[in-house]
């Protein structure tokens, strides 16, 4: 299987609060995968954006997709955009964690989480539910 190459893109400032268990998951994450953590405002044309308004996906569906999508060398791209989510933009991709509504950075923790869990997944390990 190739490399699981993910990036995520914050376009706000983590927290102080989240910073270090932020900081443990995106460590995790660099152990697992080709990935790349950046805060800017510009989206990649194939990003996926997180959005109150998008496609909920269970935790095994999020990995089948992670698993698809790195299976043909592609890079998922997953950007954590403002509060009220991405309403102008059209033709992207767009999932949703929940149909609650949550704070910015603890949504951004989900994300990171769920990768995490993908890529032990793909690996063969177990993890705790």
């Amino acid at each position: 299987m190739l490399p699981v190459k993910i990036e995520v893109i914050a376009m706000g400032k983590l927290s102080r609060e989240y910073s270090q268990i932020v900081d443990e998951y995106e460590k995790r994450i660099s152990k697992l995968a080709h990935a790349r953590f950046v805060y800017t405002s510009k989206i990649p044309e194939d990003a996926i954006l997180l959005d109150p308004r998008g496609t909920e996906m269970s935790s095994d569906e999020f990995f089948e997709f992670i698993k698809k999508k790195s299976s043909i060398g592609e890079k998922i791209i997953f950007v954590i955009g403002p509060p009220e989510g991405f309403v102008e933009l059209q033709g992207y991709k767009k999932i949703s964690l929940s149909k609650m509504t949550f704070q910015h950075d603890l949504a951004r923790l989900i994300l990171l989480e769920q990768i995490y869990r993908a890529l032990l997944r793909m690996k063969g390990t177990n993890y705790e539910k």
